[in-house]
């Protein structure tokens, strides 16, 4: 909960803020899946927890975006409209 929090108040000032995790945390699975979640761009783990920290956020990857393909499958769709530009 404190971590959703300081991802919001940090991007409500500064969108384009890099914010992650470091430490033990950055190479537990169930760490990784969460720091998806709130919208963390990365963790950072010791060198001996990358194999499992890289199969854990691509399984959370997938697993976020079958979720999102569910979710717009069951909603009634609009015709996609293209915007080439500005103009």
């Amino acid at each position: 909960e404190l971590i959703t929090m300081a991802v919001q108040r940090g991007r409500s000032t500064r969108p384009e803020m890099k914010m992650g995790i470091c430490g033990e945390h950055g190479g537990d699975p169930a760490s990784i899946e969460v720091c998806e979640k709130i919208g963390l761009d990365y963790v950072s783990c010791s060198p001996f927890r990358v194999p499992v920290a890289r199969l854990a956020a691509a399984q959370s990857a997938l697993k976020t975006k079958g979720e999102q393909t569910k979710q717009s499958s069951t909603k009634a769709t609009k015709p996609r409209v293209q915007n080439f530009g500005p103009w």
